[in-house]
């Protein structure tokens, strides 16, 4: 198993759709940034302000982190990650 390490706070949760076909999300209460260690098969994407990350339940959470999308990319290479 790989990990990588950010520093990141939880935004919204994702649910899946209602019965009208509408996203169902829960924003999240504004907390610090954390220090974790994230294991690289639960990230489905990043962007320049958010990882979207696979949880239990077949929710999808968004985190913000600190720093850039390039810190990011250079932590998963370090892991192994390979990057295009």
């Amino acid at each position: 198993m790989s990990y990588v390490t950010a520093k990141i706070r939880a935004t919204k949760v994702y649910h899946g759709y209602d019965s009208e076909r509408e996203l169902i999300i829960d924003d999240l209460p504004q907390s610090d940034f954390v220090e974790k260690l994230i294991k690289i098969e639960r990230i489905l994407s990043v962007t320049e302000q958010y990882i979207f990350i696979e949880c239990p339940h077949d929710t999808v959470q968004t985190w913000e982190y600190e720093g850039s999308l390039a810190d990011i990319k250079e932590r998963m290479r370090a892991a192994g990650v390979s990057l295009q």
